[in-house]
């Protein structure tokens, strides 16, 4: 019996595949990709491409080829949720597919798929990982999002994964581009260095599901302006979406265009080093076994979700869980931007843990004041810091009547946003956080720039479709609130005061050196709630 060629891989596909029960329907650089049988493979991508989707489809093809036995495919993900996600897409697609036309599923967990071979002495696996280097059996490795690993977990995967396909097996790397260093990027640009990977360049009118017209976009769209072929070529959605965009975040998520990210204030190492699941820690051990490095208890549960809905949290908050007391954070927004409540919870030993991103877009301010009601009267929010800037001022001040000095209104300035923007940096390098795993959250912390100015430093991000950094803010004021209870002064002063002590430790370490300081503790707070209760 011989192993499927590359047409039967793919007419397999279309005679048996389903998803959302209707029959699968690829785009043309899917269709390749699937029969593509090259040892190194690398795909530069679009957003919404379906990278997940197509190399689902591949490793279960040939999981299920009658003639392959003891087949490995290992995803590697940026968290959790994408690990999982390849599963539930693998997983769906056997399903669809006539008993007769496959092999048998003995063993299924959120992160792995294992089939019995024919012949029944051998089995086949699809294993899914977040974010950690591959082990095991010879076979094949995908690395999903591979431009977002630090340059140091990426070359450790890449040297992993390459030993893993020592024997047998291909290498494939596909990603959104994050910045111009790292693994990925050197694969895409370096054709000296790694010359034998077969390179796909996948931009957003490669994909029906943002394109209007797929076959000529290809022929003409790349001689084109970003503006006119988005005019010419684009969806309605993709459309909005350029509009409400900066042009260099356009080109980096939906063009496949590398931009130096070298100005970002708080670099990923920063943000990785707060968030569980991205952290050196969190791989286990070169002394682990095999059994233990792929079980589903070993692959889940290490990162940390926050919630997205004010009602979800409300039912589901445990204070040994989620942290007590609470801190929170809202950023004021009705049109242009989004509006975002942010919530931390302080932990057993001290740490700042996310629990609720709540983003909601063209809100009515009496349904935002009802969710931020809802939220301090059901919950053990200590206090709370928000926007009261402009149309937050009534907000502020119809909040403030109601909860008294458990809510501290801040307006926005320079000053106001660099001593939010320098508390929150000063926190992650203490490693004071811990963050969502959150591809999203950790990209809108990423775009917070810095600007020289005449009058000092501009703290910000542009605006994109999804908003001006909303959530971040919306963080950084409730990490004020949670710093904030032995603060008796307004914020205003607490700035210079803070601007003072700064020259004042940068002249005293000239002289005597450096010195380690500590800001006051957060004990106090967490006694002083306890003994309200």
């Amino acid at each position: 019996m011989d192993l499927w060629t590359p047409e039967e891989k793919l007419n397999y596909v279309y005679a048996f595949m389903k998803y959302n029960n209707q029959d699968v329907i690829l785009d043309f650089w899917q269709d390749d990709f699937i029969m593509n049988r090259s040892r190194f493979i690398s795909l530069l991508k679009s957003r919404q491409t379906g990278f997940s989707f197509v190399v689902a489809i591949k490793g279960l093809v040939k999981a299920l080829d009658p003639a392959r036995t003891k087949y490995t495919k290992q995803f590697v993900s940026y968290n959790e949720d994408d690990a999982q996600e390849k599963i539930r897409y693998a997983r769906e697609f056997y399903e669809s597919i006539p008993d007769r036309y496959k092999k048998k599923l003995i063993h299924s967990t959120a992160t792995m798929l294992e089939f019995e071979d024919i012949g029944g002495k051998t089995t086949s696996r699809l294993i899914s990982l977040p974010c950690r280097p591959p082990r095991g059996k010879n076979g094949d490795v995908c690395l999903d999002e591979f431009a977002i690993y630090l340059p140091r977990l990426s070359n450790e995967i890449y040297t992993a994964a390459s030993f893993c396909t020592l024997r047998r097996g291909c290498i494939e790397v596909g990603s959104t581009p994050l910045g111009t260093i790292g693994k990925f990027y050197e694969i895409c640009t370096d054709k000296e260095k790694y010359p034998n990977f077969d390179r796909y360049f996948v931009p957003w009118w490669y994909a029906k599901v943002m394109c209007k017209d797929v076959k000529n976009a290809v022929q003409i769209a790349k001689d084109m302006q970003t503006e006119e072929r988005v005019m010419t070529f684009g969806t309605d959605r993709l459309i909005d979406i350029y509009r409400n965009s900066t042009l260099e975040d356009f080109q980096q998520e939906c063009e496949c265009s590398f931009i130096d990210s070298a100005s970002s204030y708080i670099s990923l190492e920063l943000i990785f080093s707060n968030t569980p699941g991205k952290r050196e820690c969190d791989v286990p051990a070169d002394s682990v076994s095999d059994e233990e490095y792929f079980s589903e208890e070993s692959n889940t549960g290490i990162s940390i979700k926050a919630y997205k809905d004010v009602d979800d949290l409300i039912a589901n908050y445990k204070p040994e869980v989620h942290g007590s007391p609470l801190f929170l954070g809202y950023d004021v927004g009705r049109t242009h931007d989004a509006t975002a409540f942010y919530i931390i919870g302080m932990t057993k030993d001290g740490k700042k843990r996310s629990v609720l991103r709540c983003e909601m877009r063209n809100t009515e301010f009496e349904t935002q004041k009802g969710a931020f009601c809802k939220l301090y009267d059901n919950l053990p929010i200590y206090r709370g810091a928000m926007d009261k800037t402009g149309m937050g001022a009534s907000i502020y001040e119809a909040l403030q009547k109601r909860y008294g000095d458990r809510i501290e209104g801040v307006t926005f300035t320079a000053q106001s946003k660099e001593q939010l923007a320098m508390s929150v940096k000063f926190g992650l390098e203490k490693q004071d956080f811990l963050l969502e795993n959150d591809r999203d959250f950790h990209a809108q912390i990423h775009s917070i720039k810095r600007t020289a100015t005449v009058g000092g430093f501009r703290y910000d991000a542009e605006r994109n479709e999804k908003g001006h950094a909303d959530s971040f803010w919306a963080w950084a004021l409730a990490n004020y609130a949670a710093e904030g209870k032995n603060r008796v002064i307004n914020f205003y002063d607490q700035w210079a005061q803070n601007k003072r002590q700064s020259s004042e430790i940068i002249l005293t370490q000239e002289q005597e050196g450096s010195r380690a300081r500590r800001g006051k503790s957060l004990q106090s707070v967490l006694n002083h709630y306890n003994r309200r209760r």
